[in-house]
Parts: structure tokens; sequence; C-alpha cells
């Protein structure tokens, strides 16, 4: 059939589709500012008036193994397109990894978090597999492709970033990661190791390959907004102040206190009871193994304790639990305990620690 033979004979239902591909691509274009885009009118005119290219050559097969085959790979390519397009341009889903949002969010809750309400980010690596951030799932290697790299760019949205806004961002120092110690980005590992950098690098046994990743390959975080661009902020005493002004605590809001008890351990049940989480009590080694937060402080000398702000009751040093996050209820809960002698809170001072939240 020659070209107006194909026009001339395309249905009210095919012009009808097409028609309605046109006005979605044209929508799309004007909103990521590229014309560009306006070649898929080309390739909707022949998926649905020409037909040129056959599209769908599988279903005239006789084969009825090879065509219920390819009726999969079609859904499946067809799912996974429009997977990649949601997610990348309306809306992802995300997994909350750490306690750092606990009382508002907690570990493992599952979000659904719009890219319209500040303007989505035009991909950085285009030519990635969806649902996977940096890594693939099972098989593990890469889940992108480096090249090309677009320039960054961010398309319209219905409003701006405001104070207490929930947000999901990639980790600004995740440029740089060792494999096997993705946790803690490499400037990190870098400063906590005797030899910088290139102990990091040649312990591969330890941290693994050290790899480099774009922008939008780096790992997702989710925090809570308090400072907004041109604002100054300063932490004094455990509380924010924004311009000069103090920012009011969340009635709810954490700090990581010490707890020193008269020897006892405190169980699973009363952290249960009190709603403080697992991960935040318990750490975990190399071979999986649980232990507390806490040391016994028998036999450590009387002037380490006075410099830990602590004080041996009757020649008894006790036991602390370190690092927990409490609120000022639990605080009040704890201190009614009798084996609870006393609970400090934790300040953590200017360069103590090059660990991020």
């Amino acid at each position: 059939m020659t070209f107006k033979q194909r026009v001339s004979s395309a249905t009210r239902h095919q012009w009808f589709w097409f028609t309605v591909w046109v006005v979605v691509t044209l929508l799309f274009s004007v909103w990521a500012g590229s014309p560009w885009i306006l070649l898929f009118i080309l390739l909707f005119f022949d998926s649905y008036i020409t037909k040129f290219i056959p599209w769908s050559f599988w279903k005239k097969s006789k084969n009825n193994t090879f065509r219920k085959t390819m009726e999969w790979v079609d859904a499946i390519l067809f799912a996974l397109i429009a997977v990649y397009f949601i997610n990348t341009f309306f809306f992802q889903n995300y997994q909350i990894p750490t306690s750092s949002l606990e009382k508002s969010l907690l570990v493992g809750d599952f979000l659904a978090v719009s890219k319209l309400s500040y303007g989505p980010r035009a991909p950085i690596t285009p030519l990635s597999f969806p649902l996977a951030q940096h890594t693939m799932p099972v098989v593990g290697g890469k889940s992108y492709i480096e090249k090309p790299q677009w320039k960054y760019k961010r398309l319209k949205g219905f409003g701006q970033v405001e104070r207490n806004d929930i947000v999901v961002f990639n980790f600004p120092t995740g440029d740089t990661v060792a494999l096997n110690m993705q946790g803690v980005d490499f400037y990190t590992l870098s400063r906590l190791n005797p030899n910088g950098s290139a102990g990091v690098r040649s312990d591969r046994r330890t941290y693994g390959e050290v790899v480099y990743r774009p922008v939008d390959r780096r790992e997702n975080y989710v925090k809570r907004c308090i400072g907004l661009p041109g604002e100054t902020i300063a932490l004094r005493n455990d509380s924010v102040f924004i311009d000069g002004t103090l920012l009011p605590n969340p009635r709810l809001s954490q700090h990581n206190y010490m707890i020193h008890t008269d020897g006892t351990q405190i169980s699973a049940g009363l952290f249960e009871e009190l709603g403080i989480n697992k991960a935040d009590y318990v750490t975990q080694n190399n071979y999986g193994q649980e232990t507390t937060r806490s040391q016994d402080l028998t036999g450590v000398d009387s002037i380490n304790l006075a410099m830990a702000g602590l004080q041996p009751r009757n020649g008894n040093n006790g036991r602390i639990y370190f690092s927990i996050p409490l609120t000022e209820e639990m605080v009040t809960k704890l201190k009614s305990k009798p084996f609870v002698w006393e609970i400090i809170r934790e300040k953590e001072q200017p360069g103590m620690s090059y660990y991020y939240p």
C-alpha cells in the first residue's frame, strides 16, 4: 500500500488515539522545554496510521509459543517504560532506611513522593533500569550506563520547598563510595583511615572497590527541611536558630542520652514499652551478632568516670547505655525506674565526628 492509501484507510479509532498522543507529546514538549520530543509524533503516526514498521509482527505468527512469549515481552517492556516515565517525572516510591525521622516516619515505612510539588529533575543518566537506584537487583552491578550524561535541568513544578517539608534528595557527598561500606561516604572513610584516601583505595578486602556515582545515582536521603536559601542556620546547645531566631523543637523531638544504671541491664521489653526502635539500642558486628549499646563500668577508674560526667555509688560503677535517642517523656519514664541512677544528654562538639546524620 502507498502512503496515501494507508492514511485514507485508517479508522476513526486509529485517528483518535493518534490525536491523543499528539496532544500529550505537545504538552510534554512545552513542559520540558525540548522540541526534540516532538519527533515522537512521527513514531506515533506510523504506529497508529501508516504502519510501515511492523510493530506487532508477532501477532500474525502461526507459532503459538512464540506468540505467547512475545505477548509477555511486549507487556513487560510496556510496563518498564511506563514505570520509568512515571518514576522520573511524576512520583516515586521510597522506603525509610533509618530512624532519623522517627516519630514522624518509621524505619520501613513506604513513601509515595510527588515530583510535581517542586518540579521533577530530568534524568542525568537516562539509560538505566527502572526501580533500581544504582545497583541491579539479584545479579548486582551497575543499574545504569554512564554515557550519555545530560546536563542538570529541573522542570516546572507546583510550588517551592517550604520549612518543615519532608523532602527526598541525593546525598551530596555520595558521589564516591566504597562498595563494601556504602553506608559511609568515601570522604568520611578517608578521614578515619590513618593512610587517608590511599589507604581506603588500596584495602579492597575491607572497603571493596571505590566507585564514582553521578548525581542522580547517589543514595536517596529523606530529611525534614528547616532552612531555606539565604538563611543562616546555627546550632547552640542542641537548639536550632534561623537568622538568630530560635526554631521551636517538635513535641516528640529526640536527643541522644547516656543512661547510667546500677548495673542492671535494660530489657528489650522496656525499650519496646518506651517506643524505642531496636536499631537505636542494638549494634551488629560483621558476623551478624547483636549487642546492646552498653558497657559494664566495673574496673573503670574514677578519673575516666568523672570525665564522662558519671558518679559511682558505694563503689559500684554501674553500667552505661550510650547514644540512646529519647524524647522528654521517655526520659521522665526512665528516671522513675529504681535501677536508673542518672540520664545525661550527650553533647557532640564540632570535630568530634566525621559521620553525617
